[in-house]
Parts: C-alpha cells; sequence; structure tokens
C-alpha cells in the first residue's frame, strides 16, 4: 500500500534499538527528522520542527515517552507510535491517550512498522478533520448569534421586520464589500458606541 514520505522523529534510550527503526523508517521510504535518546530531546526537537509521527521508547534517562507524547500533544497534536518490551505494554494500556494512536513489542520489525505507520498517519488525518469540523461548527454558531443580534438591532431601530432586516444587512454588506458576519459585528459596535454615549 503506497503512502506518502512522512517526517519522522525517533526516541529510544537503547542505541541498538534506535538503529534498527531508524533503518526501518528509512527502508519505508519516509524521512527521519533526527534520532534522540532522552524525553526532553524529543520534546525539544518536536517543539523546534514539528515531525508528523513520533515513535517512542518508553522507558529513557530522564522522562519516559508517554510523559513527553502527552506533554507534546498538550501544545500541539503530534500522533504517536509506542515501541515497547513485553513488560511495559501494561503501562502503555492504561494510556488512554488519543495521540498515542499504536504501540509495537521490540524487536520491531519493518513489516510490523509499516502497516503501523500507515494506520496511525490516517487516524491522525481523521482526528484532524473532526477538529476543524468541531471548530468550524463553533464558528458557525457564534457567527450565527452575531448576525441575529446585529438584525435585532436593525428591526428595532429601523422598524423593520425579520426578513427585512435580515436583506438589510446583506445589501450594507455587499455596499461595503464585507462579509455578512463582519457587517453584523459593525452593526453591534455601531449600536454600544452610541450606547455609551
Amino acid at each position: 500500500m503506497i503512502m506518502e514520505s512522512l517526517r519522522i522523529l525517533i526516541a529510544h534510550s537503547n542505541q541498538n534499538t534506535l538503529t534498527t527503526i531508524n533503518n526501518a523508517v528509512s527502508t519505508l521510504g519516509h524521512t527521519v527528522m533526527d534520532a534522540v535518546v532522552t524525553g526532553e530531546a524529543l520534546i525539544k526537537c518536536s517543539e523546534s520542527n514539528r515531525p508528523d509521527l513520533v515513535i517512542s521508547g518508553v522507558k529513557m534517562p530522564d522522562l519516559d515517552g508517554i510523559r513527553a507524547l502527552t506533554l507534546i500533544a498538550s501544545e500541539t497534536p503530534v500522533p504517536g507510535i509506542i515501541v515497547t518490551p513485553k513488560s511495559d505494554l501494561e503501562l502503555v494500556e492504561t494510556a488512554a491517550l488519543d495521540h498515542i494512536m499504536a504501540w509495537l513489542v521490540e524487536p520491531i520489525r519493518t513489516v510490523d512498522l509499516a502497516p503501523a505507520i500507515l494506520l496511525v498517519h490516517r487516524r491522525a488525518q481523521e482526528f484532524a478533520e473532526l477538529r476543524k469540523e468541531n471548530h468550524d461548527l463553533r464558528t458557525a454558531l457564534v457567527d450565527r448569534k452575531t448576525i441575529e443580534q446585529a438584525k435585532g438591532i436593525l428591526m428595532k431601530s429601523a422598524g423593520l421586520d425579520e426578513g427585512e432586516a435580515f436583506k438589510r444587512l446583506q445589501k450594507m454588506a455587499s455596499r461595503k464589500r464585507i462579509r455578512l458576519i463582519e457587517m453584523a459585528q459593525a452593526v453591534i459596535h455601531a449600536e454600544d458606541a452610541i450606547d455609551l454615549k
């Protein structure tokens, strides 16, 4: 299954595992942004140059991988794959975090990594689309309230019914060549300015 080349950041305290993951990621046609051995380095690299995906071990000298990914996601969501020995699986299973989308048991094989990267990348895209839809819906609701408020002001000040007030608002926006929401905000600000006098 062909997918786009991703920029992947790798973190693991074991140099052999780090090299294995690095080689596997490169073999799959992705770009390794950096390969680091501490949680702090993982956070720093992610902040300075946001990766498409992070592959991280759990236990590192300073900060475990789950905590590092949680801190990264608090600023900007970055999808992650956790790499862990069997003894740490229970820890990962308790990390019910939407940015940790998969985990792999060591030793890592390219044949296991390929579908995990594909799955995580697709799930991350779906989450991003849902976040955008949610944001757009919230914006639309706020805009609608603002337009309703502006219509109310025009109905009261010009003695118009609701339909006429909406048409007046549309004409005013068209004449000034601005969006309807911007015109509605202007009407509200104008009334606020009059009320302050």
